[in-house]
């Protein structure tokens, strides 16, 4: 029975990896993807967690722009050079270094950089049903990422969900809806208003 079991592991965990791999192709594939999502962040200490809609596009090279539109307006814009966290309601912006990144940055980063997420994570554990592949991944070294867990569909190879988990024990969970796949990049850039109070870190 031990050796049953054993074999069904293994052979969850090489569906996993190929899964994982087919994923990475398309990832490798496509230029740029946008979705309406959905965001539970939970702070370490604390059951309830602060909830958040908006709307996310990414293109490459690596540029990221989170519209939230609930509980209120703000913006996160992102490149390779540096973070701009918008807040139109106290008209104010941080402008900060891409190290001082977000969690929620840290993740939507790993879908669109040169390193492939096969080759930075392992996979832990997979499950399946008709319409999903869930993937939980640990980092192979250091990472700002303690675990990352992936609900992909099968057939369009599209996210459904992510939740991540950082060394601080802080956890995020992001649904997505509409998600769209782009073999063209899009063209993403934000402006500041002229009149806003701007904060360098």
């Amino acid at each position: 029975m031990r050796f049953l079991t054993l074999i069904l592991i293994l052979f969850n965990l090489s569906f996993g990896q190929d899964f994982l791999t087919e994923f990475q192709k398309k990832l490798s594939e496509i230029k740029a993807f946008e979705s309406e999502f959905t965001q539970k962040t939970y702070q370490a200490g604390f059951k309830n967690p602060d909830i958040f809609t908006g709307e996310l596009k990414v293109s490459k090279p690596l540029t990221i722009k989170l519209d939230y539109t609930k509980p209120y307006k703000q913006t996160i814009f992102m490149t390779k050079e540096k973070i701009i966290l918008y807040n139109p309601q106290e008209n104010q912006a941080l402008i900060t270094s891409p190290q001082n990144s977000l969690l929620i940055t840290d993740v939507i980063t790993i879908f669109v950089d040169n390193k492939p997420i096969n080759k930075v994570f392992n996979i832990k554990s997979q499950q399946e049903n008709k319409n999903y592949v869930i993937l939980e991944l640990i980092p192979k070294n250091g990472n700002d990422i303690k675990s990352l867990e992936l609900t992909i569909e099968k057939n369009t190879l599209k996210l459904q969900k992510i939740s991540a988990v950082d060394l601080d024990g802080n956890r995020i969970e992001v649904e997505f809806k509409n998600f769209k796949y782009y073999n063209t990049p899009l063209s993403l850039d934000f402006k500041l208003p002229k009149n806003v109070e701007i904060i360098r870190q």
